[in-house]
């Protein structure tokens, strides 16, 4: 699987396959799963139609209706990372970072 953030052929759907590849041959399709990496945590989730991050908030006495946030999203049709998941502008990782990250197991499973 070739990374290319540059390159105007890589279409949605194609980033989705790789991601289904990945979660496939680990048996974690159709799974949600907590994440570390470095000192975040969060939720990810594949499955044949969405690739999905959320930002686990570290911060305890937050309100329950803020447990997190969205952080990037593929589908077959877009791909959504960062400020365009937000009001705010965001520090997070983008879509082709997250698929190198899972395709080099660079994060800690909890």
């Amino acid at each position: 699987m070739y990374l290319d953030s540059q390159n105007p052929e890589r279409k949605p759907d194609d980033i989705l396959r790789e991601f289904i590849a990945i979660f496939t041959s680990r048996g974690w399709l159709n799974q949600t799963l907590r994440i570390k990496r470095r000192d975040r945590r969060y939720r990810i989730c594949c499955n044949e139609t969405e690739f999905f991050v959320y930002r686990i908030n570290d911060y305890g006495g937050v309100s329950p209706g803020f447990p997190g946030w969205p952080v990037c999203m593929v589908t077959p049709y877009q791909m959504i990372e960062g400020s365009a998941m937000s009001a705010f502008p965001s520090t997070e990782p983008g879509v082709y970072q997250w698929l190198s990250w899972m395709m080099e197991d660079d994060f800690e499973l909890l």
